[in-house]
């Protein structure tokens, strides 16, 4: 693989054609006492890789071989960003361990490596290196192209979100739904561009950082080795599909973010480790790495807040992409097979999405405004709440009609009374299937009890106005106790 972007250092220096043997032999040797392993060995290049430790994190070690030079790289293997100096550590060891083994010509070569600049130029190698590499991962390339725009992209619209006022600590939800958050009821009623656009909407400046390293690191990685259209199409297919996930597994669900789609892409890389397509050294490094790095970001996506659902959607969904595209890889001399493959993810990434929508449950499909647009969970539940209201006052006006007889007043409990009280039970009953925060669906539930209770009040009224007796006093009043309680529990949520 070879990534640019990732942090390295390289030496090289000059030899007799007549040292070549005797290097391969130092080389071995300086491993050897190193404890590195040794990947593959020919007489023109050496790979291998540190040993994992507090110090070292299996770094990559290249070593090319000419008559007339040696050039000796070690480079991070896509787990850091930024390497701390642990490269240059590497290189430092594995001279000092040659010139131990070796006291002839080789020796002057490598000190020569070693002592080129002055010390006192450290310091400014390392600053200005650092700073070149951190603008390389904002500029696009040719094998680095469509991460850096994505990049820009989630950045101008966090600073576009700020500039509007939403605050770049903990946004509202509802700044959140204004730029395009994933929202149940709005996304499964005609906004399906949420799906989409929530990928590019952070829930605070944290959100953001964490999101963008992530996928700076795997974007760094993957899209060098599988080019840039299979790259952005993996991005936004397995987003698509993180969203949707999130959708079905939720019940209340405002998500936003780029890690479903961020998953997606570490599946789509995990997919490719599992195959030979890549160099067995890099395979045998890369899969711990990454499967303790999905393991542990899986579990902590498990706290509340986290959407694990779309993690999960995002990571499996880009593992079979992953699938997909490395039978393009393979026969990268097929353009039109190249083509039909990405064609096909993504007419199977989005068509199935879609499928996956309608099975999703949208009691509140076709409610309408006035003004014609769709409504959400909130207003429908506002609605309902105000209708609620209505019918109580109207089940209530019994207490009103005193000048009625017995057979009227029976007539208007059957009739006006408990034809309320069970339009109010229809409500409840239907906010239950909405997707509404906890604490709403429990005050619905306090309010489902209280409207059994009246119906039942009710009923007791009507059976001791018919049978003209007592016996149902006992139970009228300890009814009445109960809707009280109730009545003092809703005052007080």
């Amino acid at each position: 693989m070879n990534n640019k972007l990732l942090p390295h250092y390289v030496v090289a220096f000059d030899i007799n054609s007549n040292d070549q043997p005797l290097i391969l032999n130092s080389i071995q040797f300086a491993f050897k006492q190193l404890k590195w392993s040794i990947d593959s060995f020919t007489e023109n290049k050496i790979e291998g890789h540190t040993s994992l430790s507090l110090s070292s994190w299996g770094e990559s070690i290249v070593i090319h071989i000419t008559e007339t030079k040696v050039t000796l790289e070690s480079k991070c293997i896509g787990t850091q960003l930024f390497d701390w100096g642990k490269n240059k550590k590497n290189i430092e060891s594995l001279l000092q361990q040659i010139k131990l083994h070796e006291q002839r010509t080789f020796t002057t070569y490598v000190v020569a490596a070693t002592d080129k600049q002055p010390s006192n130029f450290d310091a400014v190698n390392k600053v200005r290196s650092s700073f070149k590499d951190y603008l390389q991962i904002f500029i696009p390339t040719k094998d680095y192209f469509f991460t850096p725009i994505v990049i820009f992209l989630n950045i101008i619209v966090f600073l576009l979100m700020a500039i509007d006022g939403t605050s770049i600590i903990a946004p509202a939800a509802e700044d959140l739904i204004q730029w395009g958050a994933n929202e149940r009821s709005l996304t499964l009623n005609g906004e399906l561009w949420r799906l989409f656009s929530c990928v590019f909407v952070h829930i605070g400046i944290i959100h953001l950082i964490m999101n963008l390293y992530a996928l700076i690191f795997i974007g760094s990685l993957l899209e060098p080795i599988i080019g840039k259209y299979r790259f952005i199409i993996g991005y936004m297919i397995s987003g698509f599909v993180a969203s949707t996930a999130s959708l079905w597994w939720n019940t209340f669900a405002l998500s936003a973010g780029a890690s479903g789609a961020i998953f997606g892409l570490f599946g789509i890389f995990l997919a490719l480790l599992t195959t030979n397509y890549l160099d067995k050294a890099i395979r045998k490094s890369m899969l711990t790495y990454i499967l303790i790095y999905i393991g542990l970001n899986l579990i902590t996506g498990m706290k509340e807040g986290i959407d694990a659902a779309a993690h999960l959607g995002g990571l499996i969904s880009g593992f079979a992409i992953g699938y997909a595209f490395y039978y393009g890889l393979i026969n990268k001399e097929s353009k039109e097979l190249n083509y039909w493959i990405l064609g096909v993810v993504s007419f199977l990434g989005i068509s199935g999405s879609y499928l996956t929508l309608e099975k999703i449950p949208n009691p509140i499909k076709n409610y309408r405004a006035n003004d014609g647009r769709k409504l959400n969970y909130f207003d429908v539940y506002d609605v309902k709440m105000k209708d609620f209201e209505g019918n109580e006052m109207l089940a209530l006006e019994i207490k009103n009609k005193g000048d009625y007889n017995r057979e009227e007043i029976l007539h208007y409990i059957d009739n006006h009374t408990l034809y309320y009280w069970k339009k109010n039970l229809k409500i409840v009953n239907e906010i239950e299937k909405f997707s509404l925060p906890e604490e709403v669906l429990k005050k619905n539930e306090i309010l489902k009890k209280y409207v059994l209770l009246r119906i039942q009040q009710t009923q007791l009224i009507k059976q001791k106005i018919e049978t003209k007796s007592d016996k149902f006093n006992k139970k009228l009043i300890e009814t009445n106790q109960e809707i009280e309680n109730i009545i003092h529990v809703l005052v007080n949520l």
